[in-house]
């Protein structure tokens, strides 16, 4: 099967960097959100800054809108998890200056591939979110088929609380993600930047992490400690966005 091409600045990104770190910015206020935004260091190209969920359905694509505007070179995710009009969202992500934006992988057949469609005709990327699929793995195979540039294996919080369990405690279920999709894999779901070697080593080309920066004392040196591991990471790892092993958060 031929690699995944991811379009756009984050194709070019993950293309020149190899590895990403994505800080999901999971509030529901805007003055709260960037607030933390403004405070992270951003001089690298390796930072993604995420309109999480709460925060667009809180202030809508405006927060998008200002994420793009901040100074830096970083890129910027929507992360809608569109269920229906894929086309339609991911264009809305697109006008706000998003480069990528994020579909349910459980959503119907028809609203991904619209949302891959637009996606490409605009230039920017689409994640597919598999946040309710209960096999990864075999799901991963699908989306491929389905053009979807980045896989993204997620633990959501509620699952966190309820069982205990993180994505960092998943690495062969990575292994094996990164396997199926052929491409990108962003892994998300309680993940420290003390993890991040092991997503890497696992297969994870984008790590997403939240509240563990976000929510941190000092969210700007959590950030550098993430980006530092990932630079360390990468400078061995760093074999292409399409390739099993150069696939990728707290939420």
């Amino acid at each position: 099967m031929a690699r995944v091409d991811v379009p756009g600045r984050l194709g070019e990104r993950l293309s020149r960097r190899g590895r990403l770190l994505q800080v999901a910015l999971d509030f529901t206020g805007l003055g709260e959100a960037f607030g933390v935004a403004l405070a992270l260091p951003r001089g690298g190209d390796r930072l993604i800054l995420e309109a999480g969920t709460p925060l667009i359905k809180s202030a809508g694509m405006t927060s998008v809108r200002i994420l793009r505007a901040l100074p830096g070179s970083h890129l910027v995710v929507a992360d809608t998890k569109t269920a229906d009009t894929g086309a339609l969202e991911v264009g809305l992500a697109a006008e706000a200056g998003a480069d990528a934006a994020t579909v349910l992988a459980c959503a119907p057949r028809e609203t991904i591939e619209e949302a891959v469609r637009e996606a490409e005709r605009r230039g920017v990327a689409v994640y597919a979110d598999m946040i309710a699929t209960h096999d990864p793995a075999r799901e991963a195979e699908r989306l491929r088929e389905l053009g979807v540039h980045i896989a993204l294996l997620h633990i959501g919080i509620d699952t966190q609380r309820r069982l205990g369990i993180t994505a960092a405690q998943l690495p062969q279920l990575i292994a094996r993600v990164a396997g199926e999709f052929k491409g990108p894999i962003a892994v998300a779901g309680g993940v420290k930047p003390a993890d991040v070697p092991k997503l890497v080593e696992a297969g994870a080309s984008i790590i997403i992490i939240g509240s563990a920066i976000t929510k941190a004392e000092d969210p700007a040196r959590a950030t550098r400690e993430a980006l530092e591991a990932l630079e360390s990471k990468s400078s061995t790892h760093h074999r292409g966005p399409g390739h099993p092993g150069g696939l990728s958060g707290s939420r």
